[in-house]
């Protein structure tokens, strides 16, 4: 969405926004339902082979998590797909990039969704008995949000897209939002971009799941040993640790910042501007106050009256 703003694809945004609400809502009210089924266990590795006991849960997820994924015809494609050709549609290096970008990061999107279905529905399980005994759909207040959710996560994007980014439709420019004639791009996202950039984050949706499916169920022990290996190990550590951004953050930034702060406070706040402010106010206002209350000791008076 935010790409697309950058873009001023504004129907667009609000067209990825709209459909976005609808799965993204699917999805943690799906894991709500799987959480309440669970005893409120809230780890998913713990979780497994609950496909049997939540079949409307696993149905509405899988809807969610294929939207999510742009998977063709469902609510998602038609936007998320729309936005990546729209990036690639601007015909420049910084479109190009942010195309790439895009993709990249919905590859990892795939895997993260293909992750959770897999863990939490589709392996064996892993979890205590007494969660599987007591495993159980929700009523039909916690039932019915999630079917009507995944009914606009499969429907929504088909039955809107001519309105909120058909050519000609005047939906928001004949209201509310106005575009730039010089950014203009809905023709060439739609008629220029070639083929194979509109296909290849389908064929990396697809491919990525397929992988990741087949080493979960079929390789796991080629996972394991990978995991333990030096190469696998630095791997799973530099996306365990965030792209490294937080170490590299907290020790050249944070620090500095934190230093610097610190020796601020300790010369200028607790140090010339203590003296000069309330500190050096305080001593001058002491001792210019028992100097005038010498003056009146009493001794003056009666010299004053000798001397007369």
């Amino acid at each position: 969405m935010v790409i697309a703003v950058g873009l001023s694809s504004y129907n667009i945004a609000l067209f990825h926004l709209v459909n976005h609400a609808f799965y993204k809502a699917l999805l943690f009210l799906g894991a709500g339902a799987v959480i309440h089924a669970v005893a409120d266990n809230q780890d998913f590795r713990k979780y497994g082979g609950l496909k049997p006991f939540l079949p409307l849960t696993y149905s509405v997820m899988l809807i969610a998590s294929l939207s999510l994924v742009a998977f063709p015809f469902m609510t998602g494609f038609y936007s998320k797909d729309f936005i990546l050709e729209s990036a690639y549609g601007q015909f420049n290096f910084g479109g190009t990039v942010v195309y790439f970008i895009a993709t990249i990061g919905a590859m990892f999107t795939t895997l993260y969704s293909v992750k959770v279905l897999y863990l939490t529905f589709l392996t064996n399980p892993n979890g205590p008995l007494v969660n599987y005994k007591h495993a159980h759909e929700g009523d039909i207040f916690m039932s019915l949000p999630l079917i009507i959710l995944a009914i606009f996560s499969i429907f929504f994007g088909y039955i809107t897209k001519d309105i909120f980014i058909g050519l000609g439709s005047g939906f928001f420019s004949d209201n509310s939002l106005f575009i730039h004639p010089m950014h203009e791009i809905m023709l060439d996202t739609e008629f220029a971009v070639p083929t194979l950039f509109k296909l290849l984050p389908l064929m990396f949706t697809i491919s990525f799941s397929t992988l990741a499916i087949v080493i979960s169920e079929f390789l796991p022990k080629v996972l394991i040993y990978f995991k333990f290996s030096r190469l696998g190990y630095n791997i799973f550590g530099f996306f365990n640790q965030r792209f490294l951004i937080e170490l590299f953050y907290n020790k050249y930034i944070t620090e500095v910042v934190l230093k610097l702060g610190g020796q601020t406070t300790k010369v200028l706040d607790k140090g010339s501007v203590e003296l000069l402010g309330p500190y050096g106010l305080e001593k001058g206002l002491i001792t210019l106050s028992r100097n005038i209350a010498s003056l009146d000791t009493g001794f003056t008076i009666i010299n004053t009256v000798i001397l007369f």
